[in-house]
């Protein structure tokens, strides 16, 4: 069989596959290989149905990250929307909280997000926002999904004269930055000459934190800013190693890696040293102002949180609920609850005197005017945290294999059933009441395993389980 026979058929099977739209959800989003099953003609079609969910003349936002399969999708999308009547706000490439931000300064009636995420290079996927910068929920997906299925019944085609507009929206990074630093004392911030690597991503953070700290008077040494088309996922072990040497060799006082669209970063001390969620939770908990004039309120976390910090939040006096780990679900339960601040073990923290999702720039900030008002380092003000007791392992690897094993490990984990949160350098499974994080080391090549549970003997099985599972892919 002819090459071009054989790609016209797989792409007939790859449409044939997406009659249903769930079968491209993934974890309350649309997910799909990018010019074979997520093709411009899905994108437009997904326009049309996102459209029709909106009366003619309201208005979204809309964004991607920085890569070609992202912005060729996003412009196939917006011919689908336009044609409805319903209009397009541009912001062209953008961070995710920056899109979120825009929403809400606007008034605009909702969003969508287009990138391909930090794992598989060759996926893009999709984020349906509410009014409020929220992820929508699952009943809202549904119905996206539903009215998809039944394409072209109950969607809109409007007259030619009165097709949806599309408009940019220029300054808005700058109206987003001044907002930041009002959260700030950027005097107090300049006296204490902070000086922190930053690795972008290659993605639009680049564009936005080295001048928010520049304006803030912060040294950065500003990584990764740039563009680059995506051949392996970032932040990945290469580039984190990187960002920790670079904080060694200069001295900083901190280390950031964001994600590529954001939303949430991995912290490293002035040693180099990678600081663990839990360790930021406690943190904030501890330090932060605003959390802290909120005594009594409410603190939401994922379920799957150590119970010795959970102990450790009641103890400082804030009433701890669990929320499942769903797009959006944080979010909508800070305004249902009123709670005073949430964090997901995903390594996303929500401050809701900025905003009701989680915002790397300003958890930043955050971090920023704590070391300021404590006049101290991060990994002396978390040294006396309490710890779990967990049971470790490290495993051996060779260097090829750690180039490439965030991706290996999370597709292990969806082969063999286990529930898990990706943590941008790590996996979390989650089995009954036992949590196993899977890590690549920083500084060896090896992977690590480290497992905790009130049930010490649960942990040393399900880390012998894992161990067995990684020897045999080897």
């Amino acid at each position: 069989m002819s090459e071009k026979k054989t790609t016209t058929r797989k792409r007939l099977r790859d449409k044939r596959d997406i009659a249903d739209l769930s079968n491209l959800l993934r974890n309350g989003r649309i997910v799909g290989r990018a010019n074979f099953i997520f093709t411009p003609e899905l994108a437009a079609e997904i326009g049309v149905v996102h459209g029709s969910m909106f009366e003619v003349n309201e208005s979204i936002v809309f964004g991607r990250d920085y890569h070609n399969d992202s912005r060729m999708l996003k412009r196939g999308y917006s011919s689908g929307f336009m044609s409805t009547g319903s209009n397009l706000l541009n912001l062209s490439d953008c961070t995710f909280p920056l899109l979120q931000f825009t929403i809400r300064r606007f008034g605009a009636s909702g969003g969508i997000y287009f990138s391909g995420g930090h794992l598989y290079s060759e996926d893009v996927g999709i984020r349906l926002l509410d009014s409020q910068g929220i992820e929508i929920s699952p009943s809202e997906i549904a119905r996206f999904i539903s009215l998809y299925n039944n394409y072209p019944k109950n969607i809109r085609r409007i007259d030619p004269n009165n097709i949806g507009k599309l408009t940019a929206i220029p300054q808005t990074e700058d109206i987003y930055i001044k907002s930041l630093q009002q959260f700030i004392d950027r005097d107090k911030i300049k006296k204490q000459n902070l000086k922190i690597v930053v690795d972008c991503s290659y993605g639009p953070t680049g564009r936005i934190t080295p001048l928010l700290l520049n304006e803030i008077g912060v040294e950065t040494i500003a990584l990764n800013t740039h563009y680059r088309q995506r051949d392996y996922p970032v932040p990945n072990i290469r580039t984190i190693r990187n960002t920790a040497d670079i904080v060694k060799a200069s001295n900083s006082h901190l280390g950031v890696c964001f994600d590529v669209d954001g939303s949430r970063s991995i912290y490293i001390d002035e040693n180099g040293l990678e600081i663990p969620f839990e360790d930021l939770l406690m943190l904030f908990i501890s330090y932060d102002d605003t959390i802290q004039a909120s005594n009594g309120n409410e603190v939401l976390t994922t379920p799957a949180l150590s119970s010795v910090v959970r102990d450790f939040i009641e103890e400082n006096g804030f009433p701890v609920k669990q929320v499942d780990n769903y797009p959006g679900e944080l979010s909508r339960q800070i305004r249902q609850e009123r709670a005073c601040f949430a964090a997901s073990d995903t390594l996303k923290f929500y401050f809701p005197e900025f905003a009701p999702f989680s915002d790397g720039n300003f958890t930043l900030i955050k971090l920023l005017k704590i070391m300021t008002e404590q006049e101290d380092l991060i990994s002396t003000l978390t040294r006396g945290f309490p710890k779990g007791i967990k049971v470790n392992k490290t495993i051996p690897s060779s260097p090829e294999m750690i180039n490439h094993s965030h991706n290996r490990l999370r597709e292990i984990a969806e082969e063999h059933g286990y529930e898990f949160h990706d943590i941008i350098n790590e996996l979390k499974i989650i089995k009954e009441d036992v949590f196993t994080n899977i890590k690549i080391a920083l500084y060896r090549d090896a992977i690590l395993l480290s497992a905790e549970s009130d049930d010490t003997q649960k942990a040393k099985d399900m880390i012998a389980e894992i161990e067995q599972i990684l020897v045999d892919d080897a």
